[in-house]
């Protein structure tokens, strides 16, 4: 039986359209809102990429994901309101919120901590406490759409972890030394950084 490996990802929303990401570790059907896409294969990683058609300018659907009929999200423990699919408004203004680049590291220190505190530290992750302050707020003060001006991950400055997953694979000595290399690496990097798991008010680990 298929399961999740990342995602569901919300890569692109209209006003009446919308596609979500996900990777499965096997092939299978992936089903959201009645809409299905079967996954491709690229160097043994599974993906789909689901669009979902006709629906309503301005609305707010609940969605989960099945893969081969079973349900795969949500999570059984969670904290956080359901996962939802809002469509653009027709009506301005639209609420964005935006950023740049994205440095994948353990939310905890030192890493979280500022230049300043510690040579490691990165600061906060704007993306995990955004999404802790919207599970406190009415959803009507949600932004419409997240634009990312920048990269998604790294290649030339990963995280500790991405780091010992070169280390395992081939020689850092040799030239690029702990920059990313293949797709294997880059595969490894994005699951790090949109992989990460939030820690709710309860304390329940959510994705």
């Amino acid at each position: 039986m298929a399961e999740l490996v990342l995602g569901p990802m919300l890569r692109y929303v209209s006003d009446t359209e919308a596609t979500v990401w996900v990777e499965t570790d096997g092939p299978s059907a992936v089903e959201i809102l009645d809409h299905r896409a079967s996954t491709f294969e690229v160097e043994g990683h599974h993906y789909a990429i689901v669009a979902i058609t006709q629906l309503a300018p301005g609305s707010t659907q609940e969605s989960d994901v099945r893969l081969d009929g079973e349900r795969r999200w949500p999570a059984a423990v969670d904290g956080f309101p359901p996962s939802r699919i809002r469509t653009l408004p027709r009506i301005f203004p639209i609420r964005l919120v935006f950023g740049s680049c994205r440095v994948t590291a353990p939310d905890e220190a030192p890493y979280s901590l500022s230049p300043d505190e510690d040579a490691r530290g990165v600061g906060a992750d704007a993306l995990i406490a955004y999404a802790l302050r919207m599970g406190r707020e009415d959803p009507e003060r949600w932004p419409h759409t997240l634009l990312m001006l920048g990269d998604q991950v790294y290649a030339d400055e990963v995280s500790p972890e991405t780091a010992a997953f070169i280390s395992s694979r081939r020689d850092v000595r040799e030239p690029p030394g702990e920059e990313v290399a293949d797709f294997e690496e880059y595969a490894r990097a994005y699951h790090e950084a949109w992989g990460r798991r939030a820690r709710c008010r309860d304390r329940a680990s959510v994705a």
